[in-house]
C-alpha cells in the first residue's frame, strides 16, 4: 500500500472553540537516513488526530508554509530557533509544535516539542518509537497525538475568576465552624476549575520525566499531597487559596449556604453521596453565579491553612492566613464520597498534608492589587 493511501481516511474537519489553544504544526523534518515520505506521512496523521479531537484550533498547513516563507524561517532538527516567536506571532498562535523523525537503528522515532510563543520556551516534549511498518508508524503517531491532546488544558492558561476586596460572615454555629465572624479580604483571583490530571501530569513530567498518558485527563488530579499541590501552584505563579478566600468564593457576596445558592444538593448540582466511585470531569456541572465550578462535591480541595478547630475564635479580621503550625491541612468543599451536609460552603475537614487521597484535589489562587 502506498505510504499516503490512508490520508483521505484520516481527514477530518476542524473544530473551533474560544478556549482551545491556538496552535500551528511546523512541517515535520526528517533526520539523515529517514525516507523522504515518512515526515509528511506522520504530519498528516498528527494533523488529522489533533483536528479530530476538537481540543485545538489548528492553522492550516498551507498557511503555515506561507508564513514560513514570508519570514524566511529556518528550522534545524528539533532545536527551536530564535525566530520561533516571530513565526508564532505571524500565525497568531499560542503554541508551535516542532516535530522531527529520527532514525534509531533499523527503526524510527518521532519527537515533538511544544513551544510557548509568548515566552519562546519549550513547555512539553513527547516522543514515540515508530517501528518499521506503516501500521506501526500510524498507531505510534496517533498515540503521541493523543498525549498532546490530553495535555491540551496544560498547554493554555487555566481560566481564573477575579473576586474584588470585600467582607463576609465566615463560619457557622456548628462545632468546628464556630464562631461566626466577620472577615475582610483583599482582592484575589481563583481558578475556575479544579486542576485536572493532564495539567498536573505536565508538572510532574518536568520534574520526573515522561509518564504514561493520564487515564482521565480532564478529571480532577487526585492522590496529590498538600505539599505537591502547593508546589504545582507555585510552578504556575500562584498559590493555594486561604481557607477564608475559599469560603468567600463559595459563599459569594450574598453569603450563600451552598456555592450555587440555598437549594439542597442534587445530582444536577454536584457529585456527592458515594453513589459513583469517583469524580466527573472538571467542567461537567453548573457553575456558581461568579463562574466557579465544582466548589462543592466532586473532589474536596486542599487550601493553604493548617487545621485548628478553635482557630476562628482568634482569627484576625483581615486576610487571615490560618494557624502558624499544625499537624493537618484544611480541605474544603466535600467530595463524591461526602454526605450532602459536607457540601455546605462553611463545612470544614482536614487531612494529612504528606499524603494524597482519591477524594481530594485542588485549585490555585493569587492575590490582586486592590482597586483604587
Amino acid at each position: 500500500m502506498p505510504l499516503f493511501a490512508l490520508l483521505l481516511l484520516l481527514a477530518a474537519p476542524l473544530s473551533w472553540g474560544s478556549e482551545r489553544p491556538q496552535i500551528a504544526l511546523v512541517p515535520v523534518k526528517g533526520a539523515q537516513g529517514v525516507p523522504a515520505a515518512l515526515p509528511a506521512y506522520t504530519q498528516s496523521v498528527l494533523e488529522a488526530e489533533l483536528s479530530r479531537s476538537g481540543r485545538f484550533t489548528l492553522v492550516e498547513r498551507s498557511r503555515v508554509q506561507e508564513v514560513i516563507e514570508e519570514v524566511s524561517f529556518q528550522q534545524s532538527g528539533v532545536t527551536v530557533p530564535e525566530k520561533a516567536s516571530e513565526l508564532g506571532s505571524h500565525l497568531n498562535v499560542e503554541k508551535l509544535f516542532f516535530a522531527e523523525v529520527l532514525r534509531v537503528g533499523s527503526n524510527y522515532k518521532l519527537v515533538v516539542k511544544v513551544v510557548d510563543v509568548a515566552s519562546n520556551q519549550v513547555v512539553k516534549v513527547e516522543e514515540e518509537n515508530l517501528g518499521p511498518r506503516q501500521e506501526q508508524i500510524q498507531a505510534a503517531t496517533r498515540r503521541l497525538a493523543r498525549r498532546l491532546i490530553g495535555a491540551a488544558t496544560a498547554l493554555s492558561p487555566a481560566p481564573m475568576v477575579s473576586l474584588p476586596a470585600g467582607q463576609f460572615q465566615m463560619g457557622s454555629a456548628l462545632p468546628g465552624e464556630s464562631p461566626t465572624h466577620l472577615v475582610s479580604l483583599s482582592a484575589f483571583e481563583i481558578d475556575r476549575d479544579e486542576v485536572n490530571q493532564a495539567a498536573y501530569q505536565a508538572f510532574v513530567e518536568i520534574r520526573q520525566g515522561p509518564l504514561p498518558p493520564a487515564e482521565h485527563p480532564e478529571q480532577p488530579a487526585t492522590m496529590v499531597s498538600w505539599t505537591d499541590a502547593a508546589a504545582y501552584c507555585q510552578w504556575q505563579g500562584k498559590r493555594l487559596p486561604t481557607e477564608a478566600e475559599w469560603e468567600y468564593a463559595a459563599r459569594g457576596p450574598e453569603g450563600r449556604t451552598y456555592p450555587w445558592g440555598e437549594a439542597p444538593p442534587t445530582a444536577a448540582l454536584a457529585r456527592f453521596g458515594g453513589q459513583y466511585k469517583g469524580p466527573v470531569e472538571t467542567a461537567s456541572l453548573a457553575a456558581t453565579p461568579e463562574g466557579l465550578r465544582h466548589l462543592a462535591g466532586n473532589v474536596a480541595e486542599w487550601v493553604q491553612d493548617w487545621w485548628d478547630p478553635s482557630y476562628y475564635a482568634a482569627s484576625p479580621p483581615a486576610d487571615p492566613q490560618g494557624p502558624a503550625e499544625g499537624d493537618y491541612r484544611v480541605v474544603r468543599g466535600g467530595s463524591w464520597s461526602s454526605p450532602a451536609d459536607e457540601l455546605r460552603a462553611s463545612a470544614r475537614a482536614y487531612s494529612n498534608p504528606d499524603k494524597g487521597a482519591g477524594y481530594i484535589g485542588f485549585r490555585c489562587a493569587r492575590s490582586l492589587p486592590d482597586a483604587p
